[in-house]
């Protein structure tokens, strides 16, 4: 940052974006046996009306949902999960993990 004074200020937001973007998670491409287990997991837990825990992608970083999944909508490939606090809306593409929650624990 010793030149900062002698660069444009598109440099600069350009160099903090660049910045940033080091600590992003990078979105892993599913292979066919994980994309079918992830599915497999969402219709037990569907079925049992279990709790699951999703990993899911949004904005370059990973997260964990827990809830109920209440639903599906294969037309607008996503499906309703019921979390403590509101119902929420995840696409398909955004799944990267699913994991049925004991309740032991």
């Amino acid at each position: 940052m010793k030149w900062t004074a002698m660069m444009l200020p598109e440099h600069l937001v350009k160099i903090r974006e660049w910045k940033q973007e080091q600590f992003y998670d990078k979105k892993r491409e599913l292979t066919e046996w994980e994309l079918e287990e992830i599915e497999q997991t969402i219709q037990r837990a569907f079925k049992m009306q279990k709790l699951v825990k999703l990993t899911l992608w949004d904005n370059h970083k990973l997260h964990d949902e827990v809830g109920r999944v209440t639903g599906t909508d294969a037309y607008k490939k996503e499906l309703l999960l019921d979390t403590d606090f509101s119902i929420k809306r995840i696409t398909f593409d955004k799944i990267q993990k699913a994991s049925l929650v004991d309740s032991d624990d």
